[in-house]
């Protein structure tokens, strides 16, 4: 750029004057030739940005943008465009035709500076100006004070004009006597604001004081009732998540997880001071399970519900309520998570409702209801099977109890090291009442059975008996009661019958239940009444396993068959046994008596000869009944010739004018053949 140097306006010495050179402006003061001069201010132009890549991402967006981007880039292509980059002519051409154009002139950048130049000289002047009369303005006022020091600086143009002293500002604060007047009222004044604010201050310390006491009064309040929660048992602790409340937890540590962490509620304060329980959202409603019974579509049998808590009760009350809430759903939950595998055992799931279908005509419902629900809260009529229902749900209570100790249990047992932690098996809640409702019921037929059983044997003139005995639960030596509860609500106990046919055929049943495998039947065979008896049923119908004399049966059916085909038997060996008897008593010669053998069936005695006199013996189950009924059947001579004749023995008929089977048994002997063989 070229140096323009414009010419200095003519001026004193003193002038000061811009120089501007290759882009500096210089301050040149008034000196003598020769001297140096030094630079006051530099002025530089921003440099023009690069053409290139400012970075890295620039460049590798500019090489993108390129046809084929990084991938059409090759060595030797680009090798060959940097060195025609070197020989390539300037793309920039110079018009030049418009070169004179656009070159400033000389003429008017001079003009510009020499008007700067001047527009500053003005501010300077005016600046000066300003400076001079202030100063003037404050050295006349000290003039009046100091006039030795103020006349130094006073303008002599100013002094002549007005003199030293003429003006001052001392007597600005001096009193006036309005002021003066004044200032009586205005102690007064001063005095009265003070007493308002001292009133005001007052009032203010009162109604806060009053707030205050409020205040205590409702913290006071709150912390009673929450004392009295602690004190009742309840665990009380700070919220970890607000730390500045309190908090109850009222469910069990040995409940599953997800209940588990939904038995902390928060003890709010309420306006009245009193505490507002805030559980967690399966705890805010009253829910309760009831059980109900149903016979042929009627309802015969509910448990009870609890009255819903009003609002003013009292806190532990309501805390209780929560944790009666929270357990009724981790019951129903549980009852859920069983009936699902239970769909053998006739357990059903609906919409609502947990269903077992105990038989065709009877089912047993399960449901969560709201104690808050108009309906469930209406006053229960009296129902025949209502203290079923009672016990059904409190036995739900307890097992659920006994899943929680049964919990702990397992914290403490020891585990294989690599042992798969899955998510833990559904409580055994249901099955234990299914197993109960089931071995109930078989015991009733058992019962039902071997009364009739027995009634029939007794009308027939035998000496028949049945003793029914309730096993007695095993008593532990470090058992406490709850762990002997427990396990009698688990599996039921055994039942101990004692049938007795006749006196040297004797029976012992004992039923065994199992959740898994139902109720089954271990049949022992008794030692006869008479110890030189022998054991009749073991010599020919033993029991299922002969090595112990004794059998496992599964079912009724298979029982009560055993029992239909042991009587005839027994029968046999009964009679046969007093046959011989009396053939071996000194009065034994009647030729008779010894024609009779045992039939090889085991079912009768028949003659030795032809076998064909004699009695036979049958215990069927009549069909119609379903209850047994003992039949004889008897071929002999009657006016010498062969007769046959049948007697029946039951509970349904009259047994009025009815012969004995033991006065049947000796008509028949007496009136058999004569052995052929002489001498027998």
């Amino acid at each position: 750029m070229p140096t323009i140097r414009p010419k200095p306006p003519a001026r004193t010495e003193s002038c000061q004057y811009l120089r501007h050179t290759n882009n500096q402006i210089w301050r040149a003061p008034a000196s003598k030739p020769g001297s140096m001069q030094e630079p006051y201010l530099t002025l530089q132009g921003r440099p023009p940005p690069s053409r290139g890549p400012q970075n890295l991402a620039d460049f590798i967006r500019r090489v993108n943008a390129e046809p084929g981007g990084f991938r059409a880039l090759d060595e030797d292509d680009v090798k060959r465009q940097i060195e025609a980059q070197k020989f390539k002519p300037e793309d920039d051409v110079e018009m030049e035709d418009n070169v004179e154009a656009d070159k400033p002139d000389k003429t008017d950048k001079a003009k510009d500076l020499m008007a700067a130049r001047e527009e500053l000289f003005r501010t300077i002047d005016f600046a000066h100006h300003t400076a001079g009369i202030t100063l003037d303005f404050v050295s006349l006022l000290l003039s009046k004070e100091n006039p030795v020091q103020a006349v130094t600086t006073l303008s002599p143009e100013l002094r002549s004009m007005v003199g030293i002293g003429t003006l001052g500002a001392t007597n600005l604060d001096a009193p006036t006597t309005l002021a003066q007047s004044r200032v009586a009222d205005t102690k007064m004044i001063a005095i009265g604001k003070r007493l308002i604010d001292v009133n005001r201050v007052a009032d203010a310390a009162l109604e806060g004081a009053k707030r205050l006491q409020q205040q205590v009064d409702l913290e006071t309040k709150y912390w009673a009732e929450v004392l009295e929660v602690g004190r009742a048992g309840w665990q009380t602790f700070r919220v970890p998540s607000e730390l500045h409340s309190m908090g109850v937890k009222f469910g069990f540590s040995n409940a599953s997880a997800e209940f588990r962490a939904n038995s902390i509620a928060a003890l709010k304060r309420a306006e009245d001071g009193s505490v507002r329980l805030e559980p967690g959202k399966l705890a805010e409603k009253s829910m309760r399970l009831q059980v109900s019974i149903l016979e042929n579509g009627a309802l015969v049998g509910r448990s009870s519900l609890a009255h819903p808590l009003p609002d003013n009760a009292p806190l532990e009350d309501r805390v209780k309520e929560a944790r009666n809430s929270i357990f009724e759903q981790e019951l129903w939950h549980e009852l859920n998570r069983e009936g699902r595998g239970l769909t053998g055992h006739n357990v059903r799931l609906e919409k609502s409702a947990v269903t077992f279908i105990a038989s065709p005509t009877r089912t047993v419902s399960f449901q969560l209801v709201d104690l808050e629900d108009n309906d469930n809260a209406a006053p229960a009529k009296s129902r025949p099977e209502d203290d079923k229902a009672e016990t059904i749900n409190l036995t739900l209570h307890l097992l659920l109890i006994n899943a929680h100790r049964q919990n702990v249990a397992g914290r403490y047992a020891q585990q294989a090291p690599k042992a798969k932690r899955g998510p833990p098996p559904p409580y055994s809640l249901l099955l234990p009442i299914i197993t109960y409702y089931k071995h109930e019921k078989i015991v009733e037929q058992c019962m039902e059975f071997f009364s009739a059983f027995v009634g029939v044997l007794r009308s027939a003139g035998l000496e028949a008996s049945c003793v029914m005995t309730e096993a007695p639960i095993t008593q532990l030596p470090e058992a406490k009661p709850s762990e002997l509860l427990a396990r009698g609500l688990l599996r039921p106990s055994d039942i101990q019958f004692d049938l007795t046919i006749t006196p040297s055929s004797r029976v012992r049943i004992l039923t065994k239940a199992n959740p898994t495998y139902g109720t089954r039947f271990l049949l022992f065979l008794l030692p006869p009444v008479q110890a030189e008896s022998e054991y009749h049923l073991a010599k020919c119908f033993p029991p299922a396993d002969i090595n112990s004399i004794d059998g496992l049966y599964d079912s009724t059916k298979q029982l009560f068959w055993y029992l239909t085909h042991a009587v005839p038997r027994a029968l046999t060996l009964q009679y046969a046994s007093t046959l011989q008897y009396y053939k071996n008593s000194p009065g034994g010669e009647n030729r008779r008596l010894h024609s009779w053998i045992a039939h090889f069936s085991n079912k009768g005695l028949v003659d030795r000869d032809t076998e064909g006199y004699g009695v036979q013996f049958e215990f069927p189950i009549n069909p119609d009944t379903g209850f047994p009924e003992l039949h004889a059947a008897g071929d002999f001579l009657e006016d010498d010739q062969k007769a046959h004749r049948e007697w029946t023995w039951s509970v349904s008929r009259e047994q009025e004018n009815v012969d004995t089977l033991s006065s049947v048994v000796s008509f028949i002997l007496s009136n058999g053949p004569l052995p052929e063989r002489p001498g027998l």
